[in-house]
């Protein structure tokens, strides 16, 4: 009997917490929907955040991407220089000999200037009944042991007669007959009937023996016949008479490349081809950063991953670059992590409040109005990460800012008199128009206040902020407040200004690269047609810069090709377009012009002829070999229009060269 009463008792002590318990909800409901929903609003603050974090660092590690493609492009477009130089020596002479291509080498410094590059070498092509004599000819020359390897009848050879410079390595290249390898056939191939550089497909070079193998592959040049007409495919193969390379070890030609990095914040490796076979592997990364513990190196998987290919002549290079622990401790950052921390906090001493106001007060109807402008600005502000804040009362036209609100508009709060005629006055005069068209619509809830704009400063500096707000509205559907918040964006602005500079203009002077030339030519050749309009294209290519580069150095030569640009743009008009295609190539496109486009190119002609005069009293002094094309008379398709006035180019300089050449005029 006694258990059954005592059972009794428990089972009303358990009823009665019930009901306590529920009673406690149903009396403090509000608070607890209030931390919910502040708890959310971390959640959402936190996840902006953390994205916004992670679209800087994906910025930044595409500009460190950028950087070092340019590096590998801009170095082997400088190699290919290189060799256009020893077909050079060898047009300015009916014979080179052994000697004249050492001191040629020699005086390149490819260790100091070129790091990387395993030689400067010559090959000639013989027919079968030219082997022994030039066999017996290099015997004769004092190479006792010389022969053309390896052996067998074939119905072409090759035989690397010149390689500097001649160490013990490229010794054991001497007298290889690179046109019996099918990887180095196929690139010597496409050299002689392209008339241009061509990469070979990765191979293991002749000089590769014992330690420190490594992969490589080489880059052709073919020299022709001097005086020879070598205008298509079947003339080029006829007047081919050998070729001017470069072979190159993979690793070294990395780490010359790269030779000034310290800090290693990117990794990637190279492979041969379209694909990421091992077997095409050509550059894997060795190198690891001293400060990083091997422990943290194996933990660590890269979060940023790319893959890109660069097109060379002939041959494509795939290249797979990764983020490394470096990088990724640089651009580290603990914000996200702060802004949960803090909001969770703050939420939990909200709702420790809240209790103690739903426990102790009646007055809970009168507090919400107020909690309610609590709530929507600390929604506002975390939605934007919380930094300037404003609160806007529609009803009563009564603005109120916070203290960083002032600073981001650069206003002293000391002065204003009327805040809203303060702010209005900052906005960038081009953007007011959008800002108050997007108020209107926010005030008649058609969308939400969400945009960009620029603000300027009493020191003219311009700023780019970002607005975010939330509009409250009555029973009737009018808008009674408006809260939100400002934040500086203009760091984000800036790097995406210069990333689509760095990928749209050349580096050294400024102008159009190859890829906005191709744009603004296009666009002309629209116009052009809209218009029923020619337009003209001219091709500019320096006589004598070579020279300058070689006597002077680069640093002059940079010099000579900025002033240059200077000089063809002061011929030109403002909706004409100048550009570098690279080395001392440029490009002219003249949209609505045919019967002046002689008269333009040869007044550029003129100004190049005058005397450079550098700082130091220097006199330098060039020409111009240039190609002029009409659009459409002589092309009606941009890439042959390009083409044509490169050929007239080359025909300026076949006559002589410091001439303008129409092109069909020959």
């Amino acid at each position: 009997m006694a258990s059954k009463l005592s059972d009794k008792g428990n089972d009303a002590n358990r009823v009665s917490s019930r009901q306590n318990l529920l009673a406690f909800f149903r009396g403090t409901y509000f608070p607890w929907l209030i931390f919910l929903l502040t708890l959310f609003i971390t959640f959402i603050a936190w996840s902006i955040t953390d994205k916004s974090h992670q679209r800087h660092a994906q910025d930044l590690f595409i500009f460190e991407v950028t950087q070092t493609l340019q590096s590998i492009e801009q170095r082997m477009q400088g190699y290919q220089q290189v060799l256009r130089g020893g077909i050079g020596l060898f047009k300015s002479s009916s014979h080179v000999t052994r000697q004249e291509f050492h001191d040629y080498v020699t005086n390149l410094d490819v260790d100091k200037h070129w790091p990387g590059i395993q030689g400067i070498g010559y090959a000639v092509m013989l027919k079968p009944k030219e082997k022994d004599l030039f066999v017996n000819a290099l015997r004769l020359e004092g190479f006792n042991e010389f022969t053309i390897f390896p052996a067998g009848q074939r119905e072409k050879y090759s035989s690397i007669l010149y390689l500097e410079p001649f160490t013990v390595r490229n010794q054991r290249a001497f007298g290889y007959d690179m046109y019996s390898e099918n990887s180095r056939h196929i690139a010597m191939d496409i050299a002689r009937d392209n008339g241009n550089v061509a990469f070979s497909a990765k191979v293991k070079l002749v000089q590769e023996n014992g330690s420190d193998l490594q992969n490589g592959f080489l880059m052709y040049l073919p020299l022709y016949r001097n005086g020879a007409v070598i205008e298509n495919i079947a003339q080029r193969q006829k007047e081919l008479i050998g070729y001017v390379y470069s072979p190159f070890r993979m690793d070294n030609l990395i780490k010359g490349i790269l030779l000034s990095t310290k800090k290693h914040q990117i990794n990637f490796s190279i492979y041969d081809g379209d694909s990421q076979a091992v077997e095409d592997l050509l550059y894997s990364p060795k190198i690891k950063p001293h400060s990083v513990s091997n422990a943290d190196i194996k933990a660590f998987t890269p979060r940023f991953s790319v893959v890109k290919t660069i097109e060379f002549p002939g041959r494509n290079w795939t290249i797979h670059l990764r983020s490394t622990y470096v990088f990724e401790s640089i651009v580290k950052d603990n914000l996200a992590t702060l802004v949960g921390f803090t909001g969770t906090t703050l939420s939990l001493l909200l709702l420790f409040v809240l209790l103690n106001i739903a426990i102790s007060s009646k007055k809970v109807r009168e507090a919400s109005a107020e909690l309610k402008v609590l709530i929507d600005r600390l929604k506002a502000g975390a939605s934007a990460g919380i930094v300037g804040i404003y609160d806007w009362d529609v009803k009563n036209n009564i603005l109120n800012w916070d203290s960083v609100m002032y600073e981001l508009y650069d206003i002293d709060k000391s002065n204003v008199e009327d805040l809203q005629q303060a702010w209005l006055a900052r906005i960038h005069i081009d953007d007011q128009t959008y800002v108050t068209s997007e108020i209107k619509s926010a005030l008649k809830n058609e969308r939400e206040y969400c945009l960009e704009f620029r603000v300027l400063w009493q020191d003219n500096s311009v700023h780019h902020i970002k607005a975010v707000s939330k509009s409250s509205f009555n029973d009737a559907g009018r808008a009674v407040r408006i809260v939100g918040v400002n934040y500086d964006i203009t760091e984000q602005k800036k790097l995406q200004i210069h990333l689509d500079k760095q990928a749209s203009y050349d580096q050294l002077t400024q102008l159009p690269n190859r890829r906005l030339i191709n744009d603004r030519l296009k666009q002309a050749i629209a116009f052009s047609d809209r218009n029923e309009k020619s337009m003209a294209v001219i091709f500019i290519d320096l006589d004598g810069f070579k020279q300058i580069n070689d006597s002077y150095g680069h640093h002059a030569g940079d010099w000579l090709l900025i002033q240059v640009s200077n000089r063809i743009q002061s011929c030109l008009r403002a909706t004409d377009t100048v550009g570098r295609l690279g080395g001392d190539e440029f490009v002219v496109i003249l949209p609505t012009i045919y019967q002046h486009a002689e008269d333009v190119a040869n007044k550029i002609r003129m100004t190049l002829e005058n005397d450079f005069v550098m700082d130091n009293h220097e006199v330098l002094n060039i020409s111009s070999s240039i190609g002029v094309a009409i659009y459409p008379q002589h092309a009606t398709e941009q890439a042959m229009l390009m083409e044509c006035a490169d050929k007239a180019m080359y025909e300026a300089k076949k006559r002589g060269r410091n001439m303008v050449i129409i092109f069909g005029s020959f």
